[in-house]
């Protein structure tokens, strides 16, 4: 490397093509000796299958879009070209906050001891984020659309593809540069606790918008047609500014053959370079060697001494509130984890926004409210139960060196998952019943029952995902790390499997009136629940001794 002069550092040079082909060399050589294992296919099995299911929501969403391209065109209603790009620029930024646990994140930092230059780090990053699901869903949602403009207006190929390639790039810059920004807001306390502040807020004002327009909308004296008729040609005029709407702008000069499409696609360009700028920024500062995370500060002396002769409840417990106290200090840590618990009780405002007399809201669900709150109350615990040891990653080894049990190790997890999960439910009942009312107590009485069945399976199978399907867990971004992909899956399909039950006890039970009988059969059930954790727990010491060398390598390394 002596001999590389300064021009050789160029993200196209000789040895940054060499880098490339040794990066793409070693991926490949890893997914090779996954392959050697049973767990390794079935993680290859699993991105597949989340791949294929992506793939055709996409592919079916892209042929809904792209007859609707042709018909606008067939039609000459223009007008309506930008309810083609808006919901593709939705799906495009939305779908990787609730789909994080499949988008998997490769840390690139391990090759900046290399003779590596900014540009090529930034194109691998670019180049591997190219390969999420988002990117894949919208690519096709957008090929969907072109293939309906081209096909009803094969003249205006050249300025409908240039339009649709910048609307793309700057899709996939921005939902980059969201993702590389929220992971470094996260990590550190401070922002983390003012960006929860700002979601708090517009979550809230969210739910102002439904009471206004019932209002405007109750009106008889006009208001609600002369509002119209001020607010839809200010919206029209704010989104033909925005990329979506400029997007749509672009493409009807193009089909009208305009000479204005030319400066409406260099827009677009223009916002994609203007992601792309805010991009670089966050990924010079990972270049440099940034750590995403919160360095403990000096501890003085007197701290020191107060933290040698604190008391409490925790440091009488033992193992149990060692662990205990543990978990709730990377909880604490970790702006993902808070994130995804608060997302339950969020969205169930969201859901709810008609309020107690179901207008605007979906049909059926006020009185089904409860249920689906007390089962969505899980997901934001997803990667807590399903992978309990993901984040001691190292740490682990000295779970195997401590004079303690893994069985009680894994039982102070679960009482901790078990606090979460009881704080989201009182915080999703205290949403249902602000926005729908008290519910009916048979129902109150069955989501009882159902939850007495659901939180013993859902920790006993979650024991066995973390000792047979365990993952390195980083605490601070939002993307899943390698290896996730089984482990997400399982965990999404034993938690569908816990729903049908109490789903279909009600459709067989309860729905005929037979209340009592289906409080008899999930109770019945949930016998059987805690007899399978209490199995489970029997064992816990055994496997974990068993797999302790594969523990060992999947969250060391």
């Amino acid at each position: 490397m002596a001999g590389v002069g300064t021009g050789s550092y160029g993200i196209f040079s000789a040895l940054a093509r060499q880098q490339y082909a040794a990066v793409a060399a070693i991926r490949l050589q890893m997914l090779r000796h996954g392959l050697r294992t049973k767990r390794g296919n079935f993680e290859l099995g699993a991105q597949i299958f989340s791949s294929v299911f992506f793939g055709g929501i996409a592919l079916l969403i892209g042929i809904g879009l792209g007859f609707g391209a042709y018909s606008i065109v067939s039609s000459r209603h223009f007008v309506l070209l930008p309810a083609l790009f808006w919901p593709v620029f939705a799906l495009w930024q939305f779908l990787p906050l609730m789909v994080a646990s499949f988008q998997e994140h490769m840390d690139f930092g391990a090759l900046r001891r290399f003779p590596l230059s900014f540009g090529s780090w930034m194109l691998l990053t670019l180049t591997y984020g190219a390969l999420d699901i988002a990117t894949i869903m919208g690519v096709i949602c957008l090929y969907g659309i072109w293939v309906g403009l081209v096909v009803a207006r094969p003249s205006a190929i050249f300025g409908v593809t240039l339009a649709l390639v910048f609307f793309a790039l700057f899709n996939f810059l921005l939902t980059r540069m969201i993702f590389a920004w929220i992971d470094r807001w996260l990590a550190q306390r401070k922002t983390r606790e003012i960006l929860g502040a700002v979601f708090l807020f517009l979550i809230l004002g969210l739910q102002l918008v439904g009471p206004a327009i019932r209002h405007f909308s109750d009106d008889g004296n006009g208001r609600t047609k002369a509002a119209s008729h001020f607010s839809a040609p200010m919206l029209e005029q704010v989104q033909a500014l925005l990329p979506p709407g400029m997007t749509a702008m672009a493409v009807e000069s193009a089909l009208r053959s305009r000479s204005a499409q030319a400066m409406q696609a260099g827009g677009i360009a223009l916002y994609a370079a203007l992601a792309g700028l805010v991009l670089g920024v966050r990924l010079r500062a990972e270049y440099r060697g940034e750590s995403l995370g919160e360095s403990p500060g000096r501890t003085t002396g007197k701290a020191r001494s107060k933290a040698a002769v604190r008391g409490g409840w925790l440091d009488g417990a033992g193992p149990i509130g060692a662990i205990v106290e543990k978990e709730l200090h990377y909880l604490m840590r970790s702006g993902v984890l808070l994130y995804g618990l608060a997302a339950p009780p969020i969205l169930m405002m969201v859901f709810g926004s008609g309020g107690r007399h179901g207008h605007g809201s979906i049909p059926g669900f006020a009185h089904f409210a409860l249920p689906i709150a007390a089962a969505y109350s899980f997901l934001g615990l997803t990667r807590l139960i399903a992978n309990s040891l993901g984040g001691d990653g190292g740490g682990v080894q000295l779970y195997f060196l401590a004079p303690v049990r893994f069985r009680t190790i894994l039982l102070a997890k679960n009482l901790v998952h078990l606090g979460l999960f009881f704080v989201e439910l009182i915080l999703v009942t205290a949403v249902v019943v602000f926005r729908f009312g008290l519910p009916k107590p048979e129902m109150i009485e069955l989501t009882a029952c159902w939850l007495l069945f659901a939180l013993p399976t859902q920790l006993a199978a979650g024991n066995l995902l973390s000792l047979f399907m365990a993952y390195r867990m980083t605490l601070t971004r939002m993307s899943r790390e390698q290896g996730a992909a089984g482990n997400g899956l399982l965990s999404m399909a034993i938690q569908l499997a816990i729903l049908g039950v109490g789903a279909a006890v009600y459709a067989l039970l309860a729905v005929h009136g037979h209340v009592a009988a289906a409080m008899l059969a999930l109770l019945a059930i949930a016998a059987i629940g805690w007899a399978f954790w209490f199995q489970v727990a029997k064992k816990v010491d055994g496997i974990a001794l068993h797999r302790r060398e594969a523990l060992i390598s999947q969250l060391v390394r």
